[in-house]
């Protein structure tokens, strides 16, 4: 066997047998972080289907969610441990493994809001955004900055609302176009609180909407 073949087989061994275990490694992370939101997702809705879009995005679909959410979905946001260069990359970027909550409010929300960690990998690009639409900056604890669009006496509430203990914000939105309502934690941190508490939290925040 030439010099050249062994080093491509040994390539492609460890390329995917990489892809095998960050998939394997992933795939746990997600069942751990489902069986956690078991605790609390009853709080915001009974039914739930699953899904794995990808290898890095674990899925839990609400339909008929309880009041304040027409509908809503969680998604674990991991990270791409199959790909090895990729999850360097990623990790390089600050990405870490996330939770995510979107939904659909039950009315519309009689104001907009934004607040995030600028430095937070899915939060990129926002406070560009906030101004180029010329939305006003708010006072919020660092590292978060906040915007509105117009004066709102409740974003201090909103936001003491949604800092749970122990773990940092990422990104709170409310808005009028859909989804009305997102909210962003890194998951290691989440996962050190009663899920109860997390979905309580959020049913709480869109009542406030």
């Amino acid at each position: 066997m030439s010099p050249s073949l062994a080093l491509f087989i040994l390539v492609v061994i460890l390329v995917v047998g990489g892809f095998a275990l960050g998939t394997q490694r992933n795939i746990r992370r997600g069942d751990d972080a489902m069986r956690w939101a078991q605790g609390g997702l009853p709080l915001v809705g009974e039914k739930t289907t699953l899904h794995w879009l990808g290898s890095s995005v674990l899925q839990l679909k609400i339909q008929n969610a309880k009041r304040p959410f027409r509908d809503a979905e969680v998604l674990f946001v991991l990270e791409p441990r199959d790909i090895a260069p990729l999850w360097w990359l990623a990790r390089a970027r600050g990405r870490r493994d996330l939770f995510i909550f979107r939904g659909r409010l039950n009315h519309l929300p009689g104001f907009e809001f934004e607040a995030f960690a600028p430095k937070a990998w899915s939060a990129r690009g926002r406070e560009a955004q906030m101004r180029s639409q010329k939305w006003q900056l708010v006072t919020a604890c660092e590292p978060l900055v906040a915007y509105v669009p117009e004066p709102l006496p409740s974003a201090k509430r909103l936001l003491d609302l949604a800092a749970l203990s122990g773990c940092p914000l990422q990104r709170l939105s409310i808005q009028r176009g859909d989804p009305n309502f997102e909210v962003h934690w890194p998951l290691a941190e989440l996962k050190k609180l009663p899920a109860s508490t997390v979905f309580e939290t959020l049913r709480k925040l869109g009542e406030q909407a």
